[in-house]
């Protein structure tokens, strides 16, 4: 199977999507923004037609777009009293309406749906599996620099207040970066695995387990063992690696149930 460079290219790429956007999941969990995933993962889309159009690099200006936007997000929402959802909502409409204004402008360019959707993990390239590797290595490092912020960033920013723990830069923080996870996944893995990713590792580990750092690590193994055997069955059955990844980790999802934690 590991004839091939590519094919080796290609299963890093899964394991290491897996491990990136696993990391966040179980805050994005149990923050209840989900919708904050998939939202970005289609804001991307303006992002993607606007480097298209300027003849610019796909990913950095992809990458540039989409954390101004979850800046935009974060900062639209604090200063103006305006729930998360909403602005979310906001920027996301306007986002996909630049987008396919942008795409309708660019005569000698064909949008590539499916590969926008699904992705292509068989044609990731070394420079990207080194901008995984990284963007993993920082992601783990976040989360244990800034653990205690976050664990009450997720939990009570309230009480977080009241102790002056300091949660506003550290979310800032977190939401870059969760952009910057999406932007640099959704070329080889696809909006559908990205969204997947970010929230099924979690819910599967918090039905194992109550306490956050358990829940990260099982949140971690789940992502890695399931883009293991996901890529192994697309590989053996001809099937879509991504699509395959989903499959697997929906069955552990719906397995996991059987066995709640107590």
């Amino acid at each position: 199977m590991f004839s091939y460079s590519f094919l080796v290219y290609a299963f890093l790429g899964a394991v290491l999507s897996g491990l990136s956007l696993a990391t966040f999941a179980p805050f994005v969990t149990l923050r209840r923004i989900s919708y904050l995933g998939e939202a970005l993962s289609h804001i991307a889309f303006a992002g993607i037609a606007l480097a298209v159009l300027a003849g610019l690099n796909l990913t950095l200006t992809t990458l540039i777009f989409v954390m101004l936007i979850a800046w935009g997000i974060t900062s639209l929402a604090k200063r103006h009293n305006i729930q998360e959802s909403n602005t979310i909502t906001i920027f996301l409409s306007l986002s996909m309406a630049l987008g396919i204004i942008l795409i309708s402008l660019s005569k000698n360019y064909r949008f590539d749906l499916a590969s926008y959707l699904f992705g292509n993990v068989l044609l990731v390239t070394k420079s990207e599996i080194i901008s995984l590797t990284v963007l993993s290595l920082v992601n783990i490092a976040f989360v244990c620099f800034f653990y205690k912020e976050l664990f009450y960033l997720t939990y009570n920013h309230t009480m977080a207040k009241v102790y002056r723990i300091k949660t506003d830069m550290v979310n800032l923080i977190f939401m870059l970066l969760l952009a910057a996870n999406i932007v640099i996944n959704v070329k080889s893995a696809g909006i559908i695995l990205v969204t997947a990713q970010l929230i099924l590792p979690a819910v599967i580990a918090f039905n194992f387990v109550h306490r956050l750092s358990r829940a990260i690590v099982i949140s971690v193994l789940v992502a890695i063992i399931s883009a293991v055997i996901g890529f192994y069955l697309s590989f053996q059955f001809n099937l879509p690696t991504g699509a395959s990844i989903v499959v697997f980790e929906a069955i552990l999802y719906f397995l996991s149930l059987l066995y709640p934690a107590h």
